[in-house]
C-alpha cells in the first residue's frame, strides 16, 4: 500500500541504499492469481463457480499475505479478504480431517452436520480475530465494520446451534459470548454511527437492522432460559436481564434517528423499528401471567407513544442536519468518483435476498437474521476489478475529506465561544457539543480508510489531536477530565504508529511521532523512546538515501530531550504556595529574576530552590543523553557524507546554540552547587564553557571560505555570555570585561578576514526533488544561509556599532577600512546602508548643528571598479574644503558616482529579453491540468498560504464577428493575487512541491496582477493614475502647469503692492489670505517646487532682487 504514493508510480523497492526487499505490487498480483486459481473465478468477467476451493492454492494466497503484512500495514479491502481465505482454509481443513468418519444414515448426516457447525465455528473465531486488527488498523471504514459485526453474529448464530445440540455449555459462556457481540455493536456505532458516513447511509441502517435483531434474538433467549427454570408460566416475571434488553432497543432507536443518512437509507427505518417493538414487547409479555399482560400492555403503549414522539422529533433535525452535510459529503462522492475509488452501494447491496429461508435448524425465527449471506460477499471479496478500499485515494479525495473536517473544526470552535448558550446554536452546533471531537476524529478515519497513503491528511489529523489535548490538559479538571485525557493520550499514540506504517518515507510524520511522545509523556520521556524512532526510520529505509532528512530527524530528537531537560530544571528549581513549579515555557516578569524577590502571581508566590539529588542525578544523565546523540548526529555526518557542507554547518550551528543557552550553563551551576568551597573547582568549571567555544570554532571552521552567519553567532555569544573561561583564575571583574571586549574584537577581525564571497551559494544547494515539507522550518532554516550580502551588512553594522560604543578613534577607524574593503563589491542596496553606517560627521558640522549640505554623495557607491575607500578620501577632502567656504554658498562637486534607482532591490520577472518589476501581490502558476478552474486554485491557495483576491486560469481567445471574441481553452497557466506579502514568499518556497489536479505546478513570481481592479479595503499596487503616459494625460498635466505658473505670476505681483498693507493687518488678516501676505522672496514657480528627494535644489525663482548678503 506504501508504494502507490511513495514512489509515484514506480513501485519497486529494491534498493541498495534500504533495507527492502519487497515490490507491493507483485506481491498483490501474486496473492490475486492464488485467490483466482482456489476459487475458480474469471478475472475478466468474476464469474464465481459454486465448485469446493482449492485449498493449496488458498494456502499459497494466505501465505502472501502474510508475506505482505510483515512489509506494510494492508487496506481494508485486503485485510477482508485475508480474513475470508482464512476463514474459508480453516473450514475446508477441518472437514478433511472429519471425512474419515463419515458414514451411512441419518444419523451420519447428522454427526456431518455437527462437525461442520464446530468447523465453521472455529474458523469464524480467527476470522473475527483477524477483522479486529484490521479494525484497529481502520477504525473509520463503515464495511469493514459491517463485515466484522456480520461474522461476529454469525459466530453467535453457529454457537447457538451447537449449544443446542449439547456440545457446547450455555449460562456463562452464552453471556461472554453475548457481551463481546454488544461491545462491538456499541463501538461500531460509536466509529460510524455519528454522521460522518451520510453517503454510507445503506451500510450503516444494516449495521442498526443487524443490532436490532440481535437483540430480538439475546430476548428470546433470556425468555426460553426463564421459561426452563420456572416450574409454569404463572410463575414467570420479567428479570433483571429483560429490562436490560428493552433499555438497549429503546436506546437504539433514539440514536437511530439521530444520525444522518443519505437519501434512501432511512425509508425503512420506522417500519423496522415498528417490527422490533412489536415482536420485543410479544416476547417481553410472555414472562407475565395473564393477570399481569394486561397492566404491563398499557404501561408498553404508552412508552412507545412517548418513544414515538421523540423520534419523529429527532428525524426533523436529523434531516436538516443532513442537507447542512449533504454538500461536502457529495464533493466526496464525486472526488471519489473521479478517482475512480468509489463504493457501488446498490450494486453491492441490493434488495435482502434471504439465501436460507428454511427455519429447520431449530434456532427459531429470531436466530435466523444473525447468520451472515455470503452470497451478499462474494461481489465484495472475490472480485478482484474492485478498486475501492484499496489505497488507491489520492490528492482529490483527500482535499475533499480535509475541507469537510475543516468545516467541522470551524463549527466546533463556533460551538465553544457560544458556550452553555443552547438556544442560539443550530442543528449542527447541537449535534457537534453532543460528540464534540469524536465527530471530527471519525471523519478523519473515513478519510484515512480511503487515503491511507495521503501524508497530508495524517499530518492535519495529528495536528488536530494534539491541538485537542493541549486544549483539555489546560481546562480545569473536573471528573470527566482524566478520562478524556487518557483517551486522547492512547488515540495520539496509537494514530502517530500508524501514520509511521502508512507513510514511512514522510520525515514530517517521523517529527510528529517524536514530537507526539514528549506530549504525552512529559514527566515520564526517556530518550531512549525517542532514539528507537530515529532507528526505526533508519531500519525501513524509505528515508535513508535522503541526508536532509535523516538529519533533521536526529536534531528534532535533540530538540525533544533538550525540552525534557529544560523542563526538569525549571520546575526543580520553582515552588510555589499553591504547590506548583513554573515551567520553562512559561513567561515570568522582571522582579522575579532576583532569588531574593518572591513575586505573588495566580499560581502563589513564586519561590526559588535547590535541586533535589534526585533531579540532579537525572538532570546529568540527561546532560550525558544529549550530548551522545549529538555525538552520533556527527558520526553518521562524518561516516556517511562527509563532504555535506551545508550538514556540517547546520549541524554544528544547532549544537553550539544549545552547548551555549543549555548545556553549560547547566552544567556549571551543577558544578558549583557540587564543589562549593572547593578552591579548584572555578578551573574545572572552565571545560564546560570550552565545549561551547569548541563547538563555534567548528562552526566557523565547517565552510571554507566562511560565511557571515556562522560569525555573527559566535560573536554574539561571546560578546553577551559572561564565561569563566574568557579571563584568567586571578582576574578581577573589570580585567574580566576589558578581555571580553578584546577576545570580541578579536573575533570580528578573524570574521572580516575569513568571510567571502566566492563559492557562496545564495539559493539553496538541496535539488528540487528532494525538498520535503518539512524544509525552511524550524531548525531545519540553518541548512540554508541567508544571502550572502544581507549577512555581510549585518556583520559590518554590528562591527561598526561595536567599535563605535567601545571602541577607540584608531580602532573605529581601522573598522572603517576594513568594512570599506569588504563592501567594494556588495549588493548596492545593502552597501548604501552600512556606508551611511560609517560615515562620522565632521567637527565643523558638529558645532553648528547642521548636515552636510551636498546630499549627492549620501546614498553613492563605486562605479567602474573603483574602491570605496578611495572615495571615502574624497568626501573627506571636500568635506574639509567646504568648511573653509561660506555656508549659505552651494558648491557643485563633480563626481562620478550616480544615484541609485529606485528599483534597486525590487525583484524582476524576465519576459523575453525584457526585465519588468514583479507584482508584490500576485503569483503565476504554468503546467496546471486543462480541466482546472479558478475556484480550484482558490481552495488550493487559500488553504495553505493565506486570503486570496483573485485567481484566475488564462484561457486562449476566440475572435468572433464584430470584433466579440470568447475565452477558449486554458493555457495550463494562471494568476493569484493574494492581499499579504508573505503569502507569496510562503507560495514562491513551495514551487515544484504543490500539487493542484494531481500535477505537480510550476510557481513563479508575476509582473501583471490578477485582477484590475481592487476591491475597497484591498491593496492597490499604485495609486490611480501612477504610471500614465497617454496622450491624453500629458495634454492635462501641460494645462496644469501653464494655469499654476500664471496663478503664481499674480500672486507676485499682489504681493508687491500689498506688502505694505500685509505688515500692518496683523494676525487677523494673514490668518484669512496666509497666500497674499506671504513674503515674495518664499515664493517661487510652483512648477519648480517639485523635486526628487535627495537631490541638490536650484535657486530659486523670485519677482524681487536678492538682499545682499553679508
Amino acid at each position: 500500500m506504501v508504494a502507490h504514493n511513495a514512489t509515484q508510480g514506480n513501485t519497486t523497492t529494491q534498493k541498495k541504499e534500504t533495507n527492502m526487499s519487497y515490490n507491493y505490487d507483485q506481491c498483490v498480483q501474486s496473492i490475486q492469481e492464488h485467490r483466482r486459481k482456489a476459487y475458480a473465478t474469471d478475472a475478466a468477467a468474476a464469474a464465481i463457480t459454486t465448485s469446493a476451493p482449492d485449498l493449496e492454492a488458498l494456502q499459497q494466497s494466505m501465505d502472501g499475505f502474510a508475506n505482505l503484512s510483515k512489509h506494510c500495514p494492508m487496506t481494508p479491502l485486503l485485510w477482508m479478504r485475508y480474513a475470508h481465505d482464512t476463514e474459508i482454509l480453516m473450514e475446508g481443513l477441518m472437514m478433511l480431517e472429519s471425512s474419515s468418519a463419515e458414514g451411512d444414515g441419518d444419523d451420519a448426516q447428522q454427526q456431518q452436520r455437527l462437525q461442520q457447525m464446530q468447523a465453521k465455528m472455529s474458523a469464524l473465531e480467527t476470522s473475527t480475530g483477524i477483522l479486529e486488527l484490521a479494525l484497529a488498523e481502520f477504525p473509520g471504514c463503515a464495511l469493514l465494520h459491517l463485515y466484522y459485526v456480520e461474522s461476529l453474529s454469525d459466530y453467535v448464530y453457529q454457537c447457538e446451534g451447537l449449544r443446542r445440540s449439547n456440545l457446547l455449555p450455555g449460562g456463562g459462556s452464552r453471556r461472554v459470548t453475548f457481551e463481546k457481540l454488544y461491545r462491538a455493536f456499541e463501538n461500531t456505532l460509536q466509529s460510524v454511527g455519528r454522521g460522518t458516513h451520510v453517503n454510507e447511509g445503506m451500510i450503516v441502517s444494516e449495521i442498526y437492522r443487524l443490532y436490532g435483531s440481535f437483540l430480538l434474538f439475546s430476548l428470546s433467549a433470556v425468555v426460553a432460559e426463564m421459561k426452563t427454570v420456572a416450574e409454569d408460566n404463572a410463575g414467570m416475571n420479567d428479570g433483571p436481564e429483560t429490562n436490560t434488553i428493552m433499555q438497549h432497543l429503546i436506546n437504539l432507536f433514539q440514536v437511530w434517528s439521530k444520525t444522518p443518512m443519505g437519501e434512501g437509507s432511512n425509508d425503512e427505518m420506522m417500519q423496522d423499528m415498528a417490527y422490533f417493538w412489536d415482536e420485543a414487547c410479544s416476547l417481553f409479555l410472555s414472562c407475565y401471567g395473564e393477570d399481569q399482560k394486561l397492566k404491563q400492555k398499557q404501561d408498553l403503549e404508552q412508552q412507545k407513544t412517548a418513544l414515538w414522539a421523540n423520534i419523529d422529533d429527532e428525524r426533523k433535525k436529523t434531516s436538516s442536519l443532513t442537507n447542512i452535510l449533504s454538500s461536502y459529503e457529495n464533493e466526496v462522492d464525486v472526488a471519489m468518483s473521479n478517482e475512480g475509488i468509489a463504493l457501488p452501494m446498490r450494486s453491492l447491496f441490493p434488495q435482502q435476498q434471504d439465501e436460507a429461508s428454511n427455519n429447520d435448524d431449530g434456532l427459531g425465527c429470531h436466530a435466523h437474521p444473525l447468520k451472515r449471506v455470503d452470497s451478499k460477499w462474494n461481489k465484495v471479496l472475490l472480485d478482484d476489478t474492485n478498486r475501492f478500499l484499496v489505497g488507491l485515494g489520492a490528492n482529490e479525495t483527500s482535499r475533499a475529506f480535509l475541507r469537510s473536517t475543516a468545516f467541522l473544526q470551524r463549527t466546533n470552535l463556533d460551538v465553544t465561544k457560544k458556550g452553555n448558550k443552547v438556544a442560539e446554536r443550530s442543528p449542527l452546533e447541537d449535534h457537534m457539543a453532543m460528540h464534540k471531537h469524536s465527530l471530527i476524529g471519525s471523519l478523519y478515519e473515513r478519510a484515512l480508510a480511503e487515503c491511507p497513503t495521503v501524508e497530508s491528511l495524517w499530518v492535519s489529523y495529528m495536528n488536530f489531536l494534539r491541538g485537542e489535548w493541549i486544549r483539555v490538559h489546560g481546562q480545569k479538571q473536573d471528573l470527566h477530565y482524566q478520562d478524556t485525557l487518557k483517551e486522547l493520550s492512547s488515540t495520539l499514540q496509537s494514530t502517530s504508529h500508524r501514520a509511521i506504517r502508512n507513510c514511512p518515507y514522510s520525515s514530517t510524520l517521523f517529527e510528529i511521532r517524536m514530537t507526539t511522545i514528549e506530549l504525552t509523556s512529559k514527566s515520564n520521556l526517556e530518550p531512549d523512546d525517542i532514539s528507537a524512532v530515529v532507528q526505526e526510520a533508519i531500519e525501513l529505509g524509505f528515508l535513508n538515501h535522503n541526508r536532509e532528512a535523516m538529519l533533521h530527524l536526529r536534531l528534532v530528537a535533540i530538540l525533544v530531550v533538550k525540552r525534557r531537560l529544560l523542563s526538569l530544571v525549571s520546575l526543580g528549581t520553582t515552588s510555589s504556595s499553591n504547590g506548583n513549579g513554573k515551567d520553562y515555557d512559561q513567561g515570568e516578569d522582571m522582579d522575579a529574576l532576583s532569588a531574593a524577590s518572591n513575586k505573588k502571581s495566580s499560581n502563589g508566590t513564586l519561590i526559588y530552590q535547590s535541586l533535589d539529588p534526585a533531579v540532579i542525578e537525572e538532570v546529568q544523565d540527561l546532560l550525558e543523553d544529549i550530548r551522545d546523540m549529538y555525538d552520533m548526529a556527527e558520526n553518521y555526518l562524518f561516516k556517511s557524507h562527509s563532504t555535506w557542507l551545508e550538514g556540517k554547518v547546520s549541524f554544528w550551528k544547532h549544537r553550539a546554540l544549545t552547548e551555549a543557552n543549555v548545556l553549560c550553563p547547566i552544567s556549571l551551576a551543577l558544578r558549583k552547587a557540587s564543589h562549593s568551597g572547593d578552591g579548584m573547582a572555578e578551573e574545572r568549571e572552565g571545560a564546560a564553557d570550552k565545549e561551547a567555544l569548541r563547538c563555534f570554532e567548528k562552526l566557523v571552521k565547517a565552510q571554507k571560505p566562511s560565511h557571515p552567519d556562522p560569525w555573527r553567532d559566535y560573536i554574539r555569544y561571546v560578546s553577551t555570555s559572561q564565561l569563566y573561561v574568557m579571563g584568567t583564575t586571578e582576574s578581577q571583574p573589570n580585567e574580566a570585561t576589558a578581555s571580553t571586549l578584546r577576545k570580541t574584537r578579536g573575533l570580528y577581525q578573524r570574521a572580516m578576514a575569513s568571510v567571502k564571497k566566492a563559492g557562496q551559494e545564495t539559493t539553496s544547494t538541496v535539488p528540487a526533488e528532494n525538498k520535503q515539507s518539512w524544509m525552511w522550518k524550524g531548525i531545519d532554516g540553518a541548512l540554508f544561509h541567508r544571502d550572502y550580502d544581507a549577512s555581510l551588512s549585518d556583520l559590518c553594522l554590528e562591527y561598526m556599532e561595536f567599535e563605535r560604543n567601545t571602541g577607540s578613534e584608531e580602532s573605529f577607524s581601522d573598522a572603517q577600512t576594513l568594512v570599506r574593503s569588504k563592501l567594494a563589491n556588495l549588493n548596492p542596496a545593502n552597501a548604501a546602508a552600512v556606508t551611511m553606517a560609517a560615515t562620522v560627521p565632521s567637527s565643523q558640522e558638529e558645532s553648528h548643528g547642521k548636515r552636510k549640505i551636498d546630499t549627492d554623495n549620501t546614498m553613492s557607491v563605486p562605479q567602474n571598479g573603483s574602491s570605496l575607500a578611495t572615495e571615502s578620501c574624497i568626501q573627506q577632502h571636500e568635506e574639509d574644503d567646504f568648511g573653509a567656504q561660506s555656508k549659505s554658498k552651494r558648491i557643485k562637486v563633480k563626481t562620478d558616482l550616480k544615484q541609485p534607482k529606485k528599483t534597486d532591490g525590487v525583484h524582476k520577472v524576465r519576459i523575453g529579453k525584457m526585465e519588468y518589476p514583479a507584482h508584490p501581490f500576485t503569483i503565476h502558476v504554468s503546467n496546471l491540468n486543462k480541466d482546472t478552474q479558478d475556484m480550484d486554485l482558490v481552495d488550493a491557495f487559500r488553504a495553505e498560504f493565506g486570503a486570496v483576491v483573485h485567481a484566475k486560469i488564462l484561457r486562449e481567445k476566440r475572435y468572433g464577428k464584430g470584433g466579440h471574441h470568447s475565452h477558449g481553452e486554458s493555457k495550463c497557466a494562471g494568476l493569484i493575487q493574494f492581499e499579504e506579502r508573505l503569502s507569496v514568499e510562503m507560495a514562491l518556497q513551495k514551487d515544484g512541491e504543490l500539487e493542484v489536479g494531481g500535477k505537480l505546478i510550476k510557481i513563479q513570481r508575476s509582473h501583471l496582477p490578477a485582477v484590475g481592479l481592487v476591491p475597497s479595503g484591498m491593496h492597490r499596487v499604485n495609486p490611480k493614475g501612477d504610471g500614465k503616459v497617454s496622450k491624453r494625460n500629458k495634454l492635462k498635466k501641460e494645462s496644469k502647469m501653464k494655469v499654476d505658473t500664471n496663478a503664481s505670476m499674480d500672486i507676485e505681483e499682489e504681493g508687491k503692492a500689498n506688502d505694505k498693507r500685509a505688515k500692518t493687518g496683523g494676525d487677523q488678516n494673514r490668518k484669512k489670505n496666509p497666500v497674499a501676505y506671504t513674503s515674495p522672496s518664499n515664493l517661487s514657480l510652483s512648477v519648480l517646487s517639485f523635486k526628487p528627494r535627495g537631490m541638490r535644489q536650484k535657486p530659486k525663482i523670485t519677482l524681487e532682487p536678492k538682499k545682499n548678503q553679508e
